[in-house]
């Protein structure tokens, strides 16, 4: 029996991460606000972790159940240590066996239990209860780095109860040592390089990179570079099940590179971010393709073309300087990068809307708690 798998992603990345699933060929799949479903078995979510640049997290389902109360909530979550289900061959009695430690986040929307503290400890409740029952002891609950992460999502007053295979969210790729001032999430740069359409052809310019991310996952893209490369571990490698033969198998697995001779372009006023970025570019082992320069994008004089520019101004400055701010970057855009594609990573009040440029496309996101936009150009 397959599982149902949920891989989780910024709001508004839900049709870009639905495209890399398919590409990855799982089945069943079917985008939701802020999540993509699909099938598949554990190798499936092993690769969706190590290979998915659009996600937050890929979760396991294990069951769901009407919890219109909390003693609902500790029945149903009960009823998963006791029946024995099993998941792909992964039975309840290895997975939530007392001697594995576990931890517990959960959400509430839509029910008439809103409190997720309540939630999470009446799901705790009838799990650690049942073990009681099973095996006469309880599992500890460890915040950090257990081996078994659970979330409960309440929705309408039904709960479902999901395993969390990835450990640490898959933004945290590895790679990042240093940040500089409001750095850009690595999934969210990812999805403006997967958004962008780029064909992996010619150089990659950043004339405003600050610590380097979107430099780095557009690399990593036409390298075929795996996101998962720089991370020490995931947390599916806990659970039980798990082969490390098998594992590394998925590891090897070829990932067509687009754009093997890409060269890396990074500008910036800061030398502090112009020192971040060197290390961080190091770090993910791209530091022989680029090229950083401490100056302003307007001055840059950009190598030849066309190829990618990619772009995250700064957000939050005041209405006045961001009127300012973006018929200057369009100005920039239009006439020292004329055949090349640009994406722009557009938030502040007007998200980008005073640029100047009909973009190809555009993507409402979420960055952070702030409303913001991929816009898509082609510079004629």
């Amino acid at each position: 029996m397959s599982l149902r798998l949920v891989a989780t992603c910024v709001l508004g990345l839900e049709e870009i991460l639905a495209g890399e699933l398919a590409a990855l060929a799982v089945g069943g799949i079917e985008r939701q606000k802020g999540a993509v479903i699909f099938s598949g078995n554990w190798e499936d979510a092993w690769r969706a972790n190590w290979r998915l640049r659009a996600a937050n997290r890929v979760l396991v389902e294990l069951a769901t159940w009407d919890s219109a109360d909390g003693d609902a909530l500790a029945a149903g979550a009960g009823r998963v240590v006791e029946s024995d289900v099993e998941w792909d061959g992964v039975s309840g009695g290895e997975l939530l066996h007392p001697t594995r430690t576990f931890a517990l986040r959960a959400t509430s929307s839509a029910s008439r239990v809103r409190d997720t503290r309540w939630v999470a400890l009446r799901v705790k409740d009838g799990l650690v209860d049942a073990q009681r029952r099973r095996w006469g002891h309880r599992a500890s609950v460890q915040r950090r780095q257990p081996d078994v992460a659970l979330r409960v999502w309440l929705h309408r007053d039904r709960a479902s109860l999901l395993l969390d295979t990835s450990g640490e969210s898959l933004d945290h790729r590895g790679y990042r040592r240093v940040t500089s001032a409001a750095p850009v999430r690595e999934q969210l740069a990812a999805a403006c390089v997967l958004a962008s359409g780029w064909d992996g052809s010619g150089p990659v310019v950043d004339p405003m990179c600050g610590s380097g991310t979107l430099l780095a996952e557009a690399a990593a893209w036409a390298l075929g570079l795996a996101p998962g490369r720089c991370r020490p571990g995931f947390g599916f490698e806990r659970l039980p099940g798990f082969d490390p033969a098998k594992w590394l198998q998925v590891r090897r697995e070829q990932i067509p590179a687009a754009g093997p001779g890409v060269r890396l372009h990074g500008v910036d006023r800061s030398p502090t971010a112009i020192a971040a970025a060197r290390e961080n570019l190091e770090a993910a082992g791209l530091g022989d393709r680029a090229e950083l320069t401490t100056g302003d994008a307007d001055s840059f004089d950009p190598p030849r073309g066309p190829g990618l520019v990619v772009v995250n101004p700064a957000h939050g400055e005041r209405l006045a300087e961001e009127q300012d701010q973006w018929p200057r970057l369009g100005d920039l855009l239009k006439h020292r990068y004329t055949g090349w594609r640009a994406v722009v990573l557009a938030g502040g009040p007007s998200r980008g809307r005073h640029i100047g440029l009909k973009p190809r496309s555009r993507i409402p996101v979420k960055n952070g708690p702030l409303d913001a936009r991929i816009l898509v150009f082609e510079l004629y």
